[in-house]
């Protein structure tokens, strides 16, 4: 995507804020983007630095950072986190003042997270999309929801994310043939989505656990369809490959990247103006141009094109990961999904 500058949303420049605010966010594209697209452009509206620190995927980042924490040294003042970063290590976060963040009221409560007096800790910034990807030469008509992959049309010929607690296949199921999320509160309806999630096993050639191992399958046409995220499928078809991604009628499977402060910031001021900035309609609008990912605000709100949007986002609601069940079933799922697999 082309570089542009952030359209300046109103941020009031701070005398406190010479300052710098030390920012993680998992490292790579990500970062690099961060980096180019939003920070330069905060801190000429607010005069504060931002220090880019890289962080790892998973929770081992966590870890680290509240092992800092209590040594006294913590290395940044605002990270990244995923779904289930502030249900696993929640006493890491400070509760957030909503007054101090006037365009949260910009933001879908279903994107937030909350502790349990209700105050939110984790605010998302960019959020991204698997949708169901299929070769357009393959199977000239789209399919229309998740349902299509059980349709025996697919033998032998899709990919799909190997791990459930990760690939949010239960989530699938359980809104394409259940009725929503509610069947997900027990472990008996855990396993009836397991069950039907399995029988996908004649039509899924690769389970795959490494994502550039399905693209390339998919890129030479050795499968032809599957789970995958719609923002790396645009690019392949911008580089000329016959693919499609389709949202379907149940939604897309969303997930996101959210701001949270540390406990042990001493700069929250700061923190306050820099989260605020990032979910400005104006910011928004530009992160999802240059990083193509979705914005977390209305569509309404922002000025993107049609193109612009659809290359990252649909307006069909999407499939929010039932995160608390994965983070009180997780180990039980992988096990018992792995069973499934097996066949043991």
């Amino acid at each position: 995507a082309a570089a542009g500058a952030i359209a300046a949303p109103n941020v009031l420049r701070r005398a406190w804020a010479a300052e710098s605010l030390k920012v993680s966010s998992y490292g790579g594209y990500f970062e690099d983007s961060l980096v180019s697209y939003v920070y330069p452009s905060f801190t000429k509206d607010t005069g504060i630095e931002v220090e880019s620190v890289s962080q790892q995927g998973g929770m081992g980042w966590f870890t680290v950072l509240e092992t800092s924490m209590d040594a006294g040294n913590p290395p940044v003042d605002v990270t990244m986190s995923g779904g289930q970063g502030p249900r696993r290590m929640g006493q890491l976060f400070a509760p957030l003042d909503e007054a101090k963040i006037p365009n949260l009221g910009n933001v879908p409560e279903f994107l937030l997270h909350r502790k349990d007096d209700g105050a939110v800790d984790a605010v998302p910034v960019l959020a991204w999309y698997t949708t169901f990807v299929t070769n357009s030469d393959m199977y000239p008509e789209a399919p229309t929801s998740w349902a299509d992959a059980w349709d025996p049309r697919f033998l032998d010929q899709l990919g799909w994310g190997g791990e459930a607690e990760s690939s949010y296949l239960i989530d699938i199921v359980a809104a394409t043939y259940f009725g929503g999320r509610a069947i997900m509160e027990s472990r008996e309806g855990l396993m009836q989505c397991m069950e039907k999630a399995i029988e996908l096993k004649d039509n899924v050639k690769l389970w795959y656990r490494d994502e550039g191992q399905f693209q390339a399958q998919l890129q030479s046409g050795e499968l032809n369809g599957g789970q995958y995220y719609h923002d790396v499928t645009q690019v392949m078809i911008l580089d000329g490959f016959p693919m499609r991604s389709t949202f379907p009628k149940e939604g897309g499977v969303i997930d996101f990247g959210s701001w949270c402060l540390l406990t042990s910031s001493d700069k929250a001021d700061a923190a306050y103006e820099f989260i605020n900035y990032c979910i400005d309609p104006a910011t928004q609008s530009e992160i999802t141009r240059n990083m193509w990912t979705a914005p977390v605000v209305p569509r309404a709100l922002t000025n993107l094109t049609d193109e612009e949007f659809n290359l990252a986002a649909s307006d069909i609601p999407p499939i929010v990961p039932y995160y608390d069940v994965y983070v009180k079933d997780g180990d039980w799922i992988a096990e018992k999904w792995q069973e499934l697999l097996t066949g043991s």
